[in-house]
């Protein structure tokens, strides 16, 4: 029973060292799509707290349109699931539009504690 008990251990251990691990490997949580939506609301208190400018929100959102167009092409090609080519070409543009959205928000570089050359909010959406 209590080697049974340690295996079963040893598992979820191996488990959650490997979700971890992806995590830390530029994986993400969040779909595409569900990041494209957490940006827009960022992108939304931006331009309500006016750290975003009309002719940044036009930028961002003509990015946000194009990622979504393509990340629909991906799904409609492949029957509805994206590739892990596809899904990690989608999170390159989210990651680079999240920096473009800080860097829009915070345009001298955040305060003192932020580094200005991480460029990201710390959630990657």
């Amino acid at each position: 029973m209590k080697r049974i008990f340690t295996t079963i251990l040893a598992l979820l251990f191996i488990g959650a060292a490997n979700f971890a691990l992806a995590a830390g490997n530029g994986a993400h949580a969040l779909s595409p799509k569900h990041r494209l939506k957490k940006q827009h609301k960022r992108i939304a208190q931006g331009v309500k707290d006016g750290t975003i400018t009309k002719d940044e929100h036009q930028q961002l959102a003509k990015e946000g349109k194009e990622i979504n167009q393509e990340r629909k092409a991906d799904l409609a090609k492949d029957g509805g699931k994206l590739t892990k080519e596809d899904r990690h070409d989608l999170e390159q543009k989210l990651d680079a539009r999240s920096k473009e959205i800080y860097q829009d928000k915070h345009p001298n570089g955040g305060d003192a504690n932020t580094s200005s050359n991480t460029g990201s909010t710390g959630n990657g959406n």
